[in-house]
């Protein structure tokens, strides 16, 4: 049967059968390069396909050392056979030998110097050895083989650039240019290498070249205006974003890169107005628009401008009629509103935009925090549990749940919560410092002030100027009167790191309490009611403290029954209100 199945296959080798398939890859070019000696089949020739054959078998059953053996013997006889030493190649790249893999390659390209797919195969071995001038030099062969290839040259240019050859992949460029015209992929990487090389007029060149290949595609007109913004040219970009609208006058990019030009520094309004046109074209690119954005949103967020912000309020709801599926618009919304203190209404604009797309969890993050900042504990919680499906391994939604549940009075869950989130923060520092600074309000909660000093300790170890931790451990500390000087000014210090931030402003107002400072700490907790407290019973109820002590009974009594329709209070706050007095 076995000598059968041989004859069958000497048939397809020798041309009395026609063949397709594997076998096909092993025979391409049998009949020039079996023999060296004589273009015939003789007894010999006819070996050397039998061992092929059995070669083929061998390998394809991935028996890779036999099929080996058989081929080596077919060099020993034919010392030059091209065929030969390809498929020994092939077979050592699957064996993960390089080395010889790579050797063969060579030989076959040496002994044959017309099959292209030879120099294909060695510059790809010589690309996974990181040869990538020998691999550029073996596909200029593969150029000259097939020179209207547009891929080869853009294989061998790809290799020189690696090679960091750049003015020969340059070259290399140009000849393919020669051979099928200018083509926006050719001059895209033109442009490249000569942006890398920091060449900047010939690189603005090469697209200029590309307009006046097709002066009609704007696109192009869009890559130059781009790309001389991108290097400081402004007054350039300008010039060529007026050539788009000589073209195209209702192009809304470049109108909207034109809008208020001349007095964007010194009138701002007047900008953002110019640019409400453009805006509301439902063609022009979201992205675009947002970037325009970008620049006066970070205005806002560092000086809390509210008439910048409503300006640009008024950009945002025209870019919500203008794309009213999208979520960016909702977004940038939700930023400008809560950097302009509007955090109630950020968080409408947040949850739209979450709404539309729950893919950007630093939305998710934003709502959280909104929530935190504003004592919104219940709705805290059961939206952590809500991002919890979503961004299961995200440990800052884990520490907001075990925050809301701190703030809920159940510290049995909070701690076991802040635990997961614990593990799950790795070499999150952030996430870290936030999560051991609320371990530590619960440690001192218990009355394990060993073990709350060691958290604490965990926190300021990772950054000592950490505000939640320096603020969280002033309130922890404010229990124990030997410690009151250090809690005043680890307090103060996180409020003078990052103000406006009604919780520190809370602890410090409740470290100068009970320092018997009664005024100041009024100032600081008045000020956590205006920053986003004004429904936390723990605020309220320690303003009326405070109000108290500072002889405004009627005061103090309003405050306490206001933190009695907030929430939990102290388990003294009902007495208070009765007796219309403080009570140990």
């Amino acid at each position: 049967m076995r000598k059968e199945i041989r004859q069958e296959w000497i048939k397809y080798a020798s041309g009395v059968v026609s063949f397709t398939g594997l076998m096909a890859l092993f025979l391409v070019g049998l009949p020039c390069s079996l023999s060296a000696q004589e273009e015939r089949v003789d007894e010999e020739a006819i070996k050397i396909q039998e061992n092929f054959i059995d070669a083929s078998r061998e390998k394809l059953l991935g028996n890779y050392d036999e099929a080996i053996k058989l081929l080596e013997g077919i060099l020993r006889k034919d010392r030059e056979n091209a065929t030969a030493a390809f498929e020994l190649a092939r077979i050592y790249e699957a064996k993960s030998d390089s080395e010889k893999s790579l050797r063969y390659a060579k030989d076959a390209t040496e002994w044959d110097r017309s099959n292209l797919w030879y120099f294909k195969f060695l510059a790809d071995l010589q690309q996974q050895a990181g040869q990538y001038k020998a691999a550029a030099e073996t596909y200029g062969h593969v150029v000259e083989l097939e020179p209207y290839d547009e891929q080869s040259y853009l294989r061998q240019a790809f290799f020189l650039v690696k090679a960091n050859e750049i003015k020969a992949a340059l070259k290399v460029y140009d000849e393919l240019e020669d051979r099928v015209g200018i083509t926006e992929e050719i001059i895209r990487r033109k442009h490249t290498l000569y942006l890398g090389q920091r060449e900047d007029r010939k690189a603005a060149e090469e697209l200029m070249r590309l307009i006046e290949a097709y002066p009609n595609h704007v696109e192009y007109w869009h890559l130059l205006a781009g790309f001389y913004e991108q290097i400081g040219e402004d007054k350039k970009a300008q010039a060529v974003y007026k050539d788009i609208l000589s073209i195209d006058p209702d192009n809304g990019k470049a109108r909207m890169a034109l809008a208020g030009q001349s007095g964007q520094e010194s009138d701002e309004i007047r900008y953002i107005n110019a640019l409400k046109a453009p805006f509301a074209d439902p063609d022009t690119d979201l992205d675009a628009k947002i970037g325009k954005l970008i620049p006066f949103v970070q205005k806002v967020a560092e000086t809390g401008d509210e008439s910048l912000a409503d300006a640009l309020l008024e950009l945002t709801d025209i870019l919500k009629e203008a794309h009213p599926n999208s979520a960016k618009a909702y977004a940038v919304s939700g930023d400008l509103l809560y950097h302009s203190g509007r955090k109630t209404e950020a968080l409408d604009s947040y949850r739209k935009t979450i709404a539309l797309d729950n893919a950007n969890f630093m939305v998710w993050e934003q709502v959280l925090q909104i929530y935190a900042e504003t004592y919104q504990f219940k709705a805290l919680r059961d939206f952590s549990e809500q991002a919890m499906d979503y961004y299961p391994n995200q440990p800052i939604v884990y520490y907001m749940s075990g925050l809301a549940d701190y703030h809920l009075n159940n510290a049995d869950a909070a701690t076991s919560t802040l635990q997961q989130a614990s593990f799950m923060a790795g070499g999150n520092t952030r996430a870290l410092i936030l999560i051991q600074s609320l371990q530590g309000l619960l440690y001192q909660q218990a009355g394990d002030n060993a073990e709350a000093d060691a958290t604490f300790g965990k926190a300021l170890a990772t950054d000592n100027m950490a505000p939640p931790a320096l603020a969280r451990y002033a309130y922890a500390l404010a229990q124990r009167p030997e410690r009151l000087k250090d809690a005043e000014q680890m307090a103060r210090k996180a409020n003078e790191l990052l103000p406006g931030q009604a919780e520190y402003q809370m602890q410090l107002g409740w470290v100068l309490y009970q320092r018997g400072d009664y005024q100041e700490a009024r100032a600081w907790l008045q000020r956590a009611l205006s920053n986003g407290a004004s429904e936390s019973p723990v605020v309220l109820e320690y303003l009326g403290d405070t109000l108290y002590q500072l002889g405004k009974t009627e005061e103090a009594v309003d405050h306490w029954k206001k933190a009695k329709a907030a929430g939990a209070g102290s388990s003294a706050l009902q007495q208070k209100i009765e007796q219309r007095k403080m009570v140990e």
